[in-house]
């Protein structure tokens, strides 16, 4: 991507003291950014907070950093057709040694709600799609969402390619929904087959740590969650 010069003197001056994270100099196609310091709990390389948000109607998506697709309707094209074209990359390396119980991570989005909305809005805290449009072919594959957990070394907790959880708050309707609109609900409730009731849609599955029900798949069949036997599943 070619900057001008006038949008490379302005990020420079973006450089101050002032801000949360500083840009160092930026160099034509090449942008270098350094953090403002190494105190604290939190090391944060760029942070981008928007001013404020939109009430107006006709506004249906609110997006913080867009690459690419930006209207969801304009097929944009950028790099060279001949070679893998990658729209966000960041690589991340430890190059001090962890003293302390800490969790590095390449990549931290979060939405956070404090107002009490009248609309139907939903949240989300990421949303990544591939989309091959009417007019295109792939020749290979179309995914949505690739991830991998490479070890070639020595792990002393465990390898885990797909990790859930949930924070502080109520537990999760369900862990997984699939395209279908079934769900996937994994549970430290105590399940009882015939008796515990679910909101899941008939046809999900569920699953519970609890030492009700702890080693049992179960059903649900649209009101409670049944016993799954090998005719169902």
């Amino acid at each position: 991507m070619t900057i001008t010069d006038a949008q490379v003197t302005k990020m420079n001056k973006m450089n101050r003291i002032a801000q949360d994270t500083s840009l160092g100099t930026i160099i034509q196609g090449l942008q270098v950014i350094t953090p403002d310091s190494t105190s604290g709990t939190i090391l944060s390389k760029v942070y981008v907070a928007p001013d404020a948000s939109a009430t107006t109607t006709s506004i249906n998506y609110h997006k913080l950093f867009a690459v690419g697709d930006v209207t969801g309707t304009t097929a944009y094209g950028f790099g060279d057709p001949a070679k893998p074209t990658t729209g966000i990359m960041g690589c991340f390396g430890r190059t001090a040694i962890a003293t302390g119980t800490i969790t590095d991570t390449g990549l931290d989005i979060r939405v956070i709600n404090k107002l009490v909305n009248t609309g139907t809005n939903t949240i989300q805290g990421a949303y990544i799609k591939a989309k091959n449009y009417s007019t295109g072919t792939v020749g290979g594959d179309l995914v949505g969402q690739f991830i991998e957990v490479v070890n070639n070394g020595t792990v002393t907790g465990k390898v885990i390619g797909l990790k859930l959880g949930k924070d502080d708050g109520a537990i999760p309707t369900a862990d997984i929904m699939f395209t279908n609109g079934l769900y996937l609900v994994a549970s430290s409730e105590a399940i009882t087959a015939g008796s515990t009731d679910t909101t899941a849609p008939n046809g999900s599955i569920g699953i519970t740590s609890n030492a009700t029900g702890r080693g049992t798949l179960f059903m649900s069949d649209g009101s409670k969650w049944q016993l799954a036997n090998a005719n169902e599943v």
